[in-house]
C-alpha cells in the first residue's frame, strides 16, 4: 500500500478523475517491480487520472551482453541491436493507457514533472485515449519491444498525445527499419500529436517523429542529432506542421548527435503525407550522418518526396557538401513523385548538383531565396570540398550580415505575417532559443531570430581556429584538406 503501482490501481477502480501526487524529488528504482496487468508495463491505466510527479524519477536498469560477448551493460546509453546483442534483463515500459483495439474515449491522463531514466517505452496511448505529459525528462530509454512502436511514445487511432516542455535524450529504438513506417522515437497512427517547447537530443532509431495518418503539430521545439520526421497517409491523410522549430540533423563525432543513419536523417513525405515547414530551420551535416551505409542513400538528405508534399513558409533549409557526394541530390523526389512548394520568403541553399535556378523550379517559386551568406558552415577542405555545420547551438544561427535577417515583413503583433501557434491560435513571441521572435516588426527566415555576432566573434577567434583544426584532422579519411576556414 502506498506504492506508485498501488496508487494507479486505486485510480483504476475508483470511478471518475483521481489525482496521484508523488513525493517531492523521490527516486524510484523499478527493477523487480511487481507486475500488475501487463508483463511489460509498470502500470495500465483504465480510468482518467492526474499524476503530479513533483520532479520524481523512475529508474530502470536494462542489462544485455554486447555482441563482443564479454560486457554486460547496465543502464546502457547504446541501443540494443537485435540479432547481435543478448538481452539479459529488459526494462519495464511506464504506461499503457486503455485497451488496444477498444474504444478508450473518456480516458484522459495528465502527468507533470515525472522523469524517467533507463525505461523501455514511456507510454502507449491506445485508441481514443488522451495523454498530456509536461515538464519532464526521459533519458536513456532503450526499446526492447520492437514492432511499430515509438521508443518513447506511441499513439493509435483517435488518440491524442500532447507533450509540452519535455526532454528526450539518449533514447534508442529496438532497430532502425527502412521505409516510411519508422519505428521512431515518437510515433502516431491516425492520431493527434502535439509537441511544444520540447527537445529531442542525441537519440537514435528510425527518426524522431513518425506520423501515419492523422495530425501532428511540432511547435517551438528542437530535434538535435536524433533524425528527422516522416509523414504518410493511412485511413486519413497525415499532416505534420513543423512550426518555429529546428531540426539539426547530425551524427556522432564532435557535433554530438547520435543517429548516423541516412535513411532517417531527413524530412520525408510519403503518399498521403503533407509536411508544412513554417518559420523553421532544417540543417543537415552530411559528413557526420554517413553511418555505415552506401553514400548513395544520401539522396534526399535533408528533404525527400515519396508521393507526398513538403511546403516551406519563411523557412531555411540546407545541406553541407562533402567530397565523394558530388552527385548528391539533397532535395529529392523518388519514383513515387510528390510536390515541393515554397513562398518567396523561404531560403534553400544550392548545392553543386542543384543550383539556384533548378531549386526555384523544383519548389515552384521563382522568388525562392538562394543567396549567401545564410547559415555559416566550417570549411575543412576547399578542394575537394568538405563542409561541416558549426557546433550546436551556434551552428543554427543565421550569418550576420546575411540573407536570412529581417526578411519577413509586418511580422509583429497583429501583423499580416504574425506567427501563430497552430494548436491554439495564440501568437508565438519567441524563437526556438527563447529570443524575441521579431526585431522592429521583422522576422528572420527560419527558426532563429537573434541577430548575434557572426561565428568567429561568437566562438572566439582561438575557439574557431581550434574547431577548424579538429575538422581537418577528422576529415583525413574523406579527403586531403588544404586549409580550414569558416564561411557560408
Amino acid at each position: 500500500m502506498g506504492t506508485f503501482a498501488w496508487a494507479i490501481h486505486q485510480a483504476n477502480i475508483t470511478q471518475g478523475l483521481d489525482v496521484i501526487s508523488v513525493a517531492d524529488g523521490l527516486q524510484i528504482n523499478v527493477d523487480g517491480a511487481n507486475q500488475t496487468s501487463s508483463p511489460f508495463n509498470l502500470a495500465t491505466i483504465s480510468d482518467s487520472v492526474t499524476i503530479l510527479g513533483n520532479n520524481a524519477r523512475l529508474v530502470g536498469n536494462p542489462e544485455f551482453v554486447t555482441s563482443g560477448g564479454i560486457d554486460v551493460t547496465k543502464n546502457n546509453p547504446q541501443k540494443f541491436i537485435n540479432g547481435f546483442d543478448i538481452l539479459a534483463t529488459p526494462s519495464f515500459s511506464l504506461l499503457k493507457i486503455g485497451t488496444f483495439n477498444a474504444n478508450n474515449s473518456g480516458i484522459n491522463v495528465s502527468i507533470s514533472n515525472l522523469n524517467t531514466n533507463g525505461l523501455n517505452r514511456i507510454a502507449q496511448v491506445n485508441q481514443g485515449a488522451s495523454l498530456r505529459y509536461s515538464g519532464s525528462a526521459f533519458e536513456q530509454s532503450v526499446n526492447f519491444t520492437g514492432g511499430s512502436t515509438g521508443c518513447c511514445f506511441s499513439g493509435y487511432a483517435g488518440s491524442t498525445i500532447s507533450l509540452d516542455n519535455v526532454l528526450i535524450r539518449d533514447a534508442h529504438t529496438f532497430n532502425s527499419p527502412i521505409g516510411l513506417a519508422f519505428d521512431a522515437l515518437i510515433s502516431a497512427e491516425d492520431a493527434t500529436l502535439n509537441i511544444s517547447n520540447s527537445r529531442i537530443e542525441r537519440s537514435a532509431g528510425g527518426g524522431a517523429i513518425s506520423l501515419v495518418g492523422g495530425v501532428a503539430n511540432v511547435v517551438s521545439s528542437v530535434l538535435f542529432g536524433s533524425g528527422g520526421v516522416s509523414a504518410v497517409g493511412s485511413a486519413s491523410a497525415g499532416t505534420l506542421k513543423f512550426v518555429n522549430s529546428l531540426a539539426y540533423l547530425t551524427g556522432p563525432q564532435e557535433n554530438g548527435g547520435l543517429d548516423d543513419d541516412v535513411r532517417s536523417n531527413r524530412f520525408i513525405a510519403g503518399s498521403g503525407g503533407v509536411i508544412e515547414v513554417i518559420a523553421s530551420t532544417i540543417l543537415s551535416d552530411n559528413a557526420t550522418i554517413l553511418g555505415n551505409l552506401d553514400r548513395g542513400y544520401n539522396n534526399g538528405v535533408p528533404l525527400t518526396l515519396a508521393g507526398g508534399s513538403i511546403q516551406l513558409s519563411s523557412s531555411a533549409v540546407m545541406a553541407t557538401q562533402v567530397a565523394g557526394l558530388d552527385d548528391q541530390i539533397a532535395y529529392a523526389v523518388t519514383t513515387d513523385g510528390g510536390n515541393y512548394s515554397a513562398d518567396a520568403l523561404s531560403w534553400v541553399r544550392p548545392t553543386g548538383t542543384q543550383g539556384a535556378s533548378s531549386l526555384q523550379t523544383l519548389f515552384n517559386q521563382p522568388g525562392l531565396l538562394t543567396g549567401q551568406p545564410g547559415i555559416p558552415v566550417a570549411v575543412a577542405s576547399v578542394d575537394p570540398l568538405v563542409e561541416f555545420l558549426l557546433p550546436y547551438p551556434e551552428g543554427a544561427y543565421p550569418a550576420v550580415p546575411g540573407v536570412l535577417l529581417g526578411v519577413v515583413p509586418d511580422a509583429g503583433p497583429g501583423g499580416v505575417n504574425e506567427l501563430l501557434n497552430p494548436m491554439d491560435g495564440n501568437p508565438i513571441t519567441t524563437d526556438v532559443f527563447g529570443n524575441p521572435r521579431t526585431t522592429n516588426g521583422l522576422r528572420n527566415v527560419g527558426a532563429v531570430q537573434a541577430q548575434v555576432p557572426g561565428p568567429l566573434p561568437l566562438l572566439g577567434l582561438a575557439s574557431a581556429y581550434g574547431w577548424c583544426h579538429r575538422l581537418r584532422r577528422r576529415t583525413r579519411a574523406l579527403s586531403t584538406p588544404r586549409r580550414g576556414k569558416i564561411e557560408d
